[in-house]
């Protein structure tokens, strides 16, 4: 047994089912003995997707994700999918080759060093020169991407090491659960309780990490009878109609979320699972603690207090923390009234399709556990405002990282990652052309993703932020009109075009018993304006 298969071995017993990417020479041997080894090959078509697809499959199911490419081409084309993963604390391990050693400093054909390149946006990075070091660095590696924070690790092999003979014995896999094991201090959750008992009224702020406690967050929302606002990146935890439920606050902020938080009706915050990131705060707004006490949960402590001070800082796991406040925490005698419509009417201030309506009906036309993941454009104002992600379903974004193209291919990704949810991508077209030919991953290996299209013909964003930005614009950012329903019957995938509302009802039977992926093109104009002015303030503070 070689290197390469015993690298594959180890990923194997780590519970590793798929690796992401596109073979080269100097990772051939890996993929040589993928033949031997059952571990599926995902095969993309640029080694970008493949990065993406692996950082959605981590950051959706908490599981080890594995790339592995060329070392310098692939790995420079990996760098933002290994980003996207970074930003989003997703467990990520990047297996690239390297020349041979006796080649190393000649001027070798995709000689590249992609240790240091990948360096700043990984938790480890490491070239194995001696073949004894190998599987100890590996095993060091996944250990790493498996511990909280959770995030990207990188280990480089020469070819010729991987071709040679590996160890008799190889290192046994990570317990992922004792890795994952972030112990609390009762005290801390003490002091919590005694703040949560002296409010009359709070709010409970919940981020991408309440994704494994959503059910304990909501009876602890119950109990207390405080309303609870999510993060971009944590819609869908809570379900939408979850009656204390007033949506996503931050980034294009529901109305209701907005007018609580602006309101002095909460004494106290207790926030669950997230980074306070800029996305998440309104451009770091003080108005969300000002005035308030602030509780802050997260297993990860280098966030505690990084944004807002806390009065209680509390470094635990969301599994452990939520269920002893719901035990210690006094029952409220009063009732929360959650206001509905959660935001204003809809105003007819545009021509063509009303991105708007088109996302307030999509509910009723999709499955209730649909699965969306979210790309990035102007749209994305649109979704996480107006969106309803009902009880069963969920939904997916890394808007900290913002990488237009991420859930083109980040939608197989999460499929993979758990086939029980039907998957559907939201994206424009800018995203589309960007990485939409992982749309033929999805066709090649018969991956039901539904992807929605946005096509306005345009950068929008761009196009409506230089004109706040600047007062004035270019024609450069309007294209030509290209039918994206036109070019994927071309290449096999099913498509279809939505224009008026009234299209949509022809959704539920094109989605029905799908093969592959499908393609729901949304044809607008741009011109409804979008819920975007907290971002472009935010650029011209």
């Amino acid at each position: 047994m070689n290197i390469a298969e015993a690298i594959l071995k180890y990923l194997k017993e780590t519970g590793v089912e798929c690796i992401f990417g596109i073979p080269a020479g100097i990772i051939g041997p890996i993929y040589d003995a993928l033949i031997d080894v059952d571990i599926k090959p995902v095969i993309t078509k640029n080694e970008a997707g493949a990065a993406y697809m692996a950082a959605r499959y981590a950051s959706h199911s908490g599981k080890l994700a594995v790339c592995a490419g060329a070392g310098a081409v692939g790995v420079s084309n990996m760098m933002n999918g290994i980003a996207d993963a970074m930003r989003a604390k997703a467990p990520l391990l990047v297996i690239t080759g390297y020349v041979n050693r006796w080649q190393i400093g000649k001027g070798a054909i995709q000689e590249m060093d992609a240790q240091d390149i990948v360096r700043p946006i990984t938790k480890y990075s490491n070239t194995v020169m001696n073949e004894s070091d190998v599987m100890t660095e590996l095993d060091k590696a996944v250990r790493i991407a498996l511990t909280p924070p959770f995030g990207p690790v990188h280990i480089s092999v020469p070819i010729d090491v991987q071709r040679m003979e590996a160890p008799a014995i190889l290192p046994a896999a990570p317990d992922a659960s004792a890795l994952q094991k972030v112990s609390f201090n009762a005290a801390e959750l003490d002091r919590a309780v005694g703040l949560l008992n002296q409010a009359a009224q709070g709010l409970i702020m919940v981020g991408r990490g309440g994704r494994s406690a959503a059910q304990d967050i909501m009876r602890l929302s119950e109990r207390l009878q405080w309303p609870i606002i999510t993060t971009p990146s944590a819609k869908g935890i809570i379900p939408a109609d979850f009656p204390l439920n007033l949506g996503n606050y931050g980034f294009s902020s529901t109305d209701a979320a907005m007018d609580y938080v602006t309101s002095d009706q909460a004494s106290c915050i207790l926030i669950l699972g997230t980074s306070l990131g800029e996305s998440s705060t309104c451009n770091f707004n003080e108005v969300l603690v000002e005035g308030r006490k602030v509780i802050h949960v997260d297993r990860d402590p280098k966030e505690l207090g990084k944004v807002f001070k806390s009065d209680v800082p509390v470094q635990a796991d969301l599994r452990d923390a939520v269920p002893y406040l719901i035990e210690h925490v006094k029952p409220s005698a009063a009732a929360f009234r959650k206001p509905y419509p959660l935001n204003e009417a809809y105003e007819l201030n545009h021509t063509g399709l009303s991105l708007r309506l088109f996302l307030e009906k999509l509910k009723t036309v999709m499955p209730n556990d649909t699965r969306y993941a979210c790309d990035i454009g102007e749209f994305t104002n649109f979704v996480v405002k107006y969106l309803e992600v009902p009880a069963g379903g969920d939904f997916e974004i890394n808007l900290n990282y913002g990488a237009m193209g991420s859930a083109m291919a980040g939608g197989p990704g999460l499929y993979l990652a758990d086939q029980s949810h039907p998957v559907a991508v939201i994206a424009g077209d800018g995203s589309f052309f960007m990485n939409g030919t992982e749309v033929l991953t999805a066709k090649e290996y018969k991956l039901p993703v539904i992807y929605f299209i946005i096509n306005n013909a345009m950068l929008s964003y761009v196009e409506r932020g230089q004109k706040f930005l600047y007062n004035r614009t270019m024609p450069d950012y309007k294209q030509e009109r290209i039918s994206i329903t036109d070019m994927m019957r071309v290449a096999g995938v099913r498509s279809m075009s939505v224009e008026r509302l009234e299209d949509m009802e022809e959704i539920p039977g094109f989605i029905r018993e799908m093969g592959g992926p499908c393609i729901i093109e949304v044809i607008t104009d741009g011109s409804e304006p979008a819920p975007i002015l907290d971002r472009l303030k935010a650029l011209k503070k």
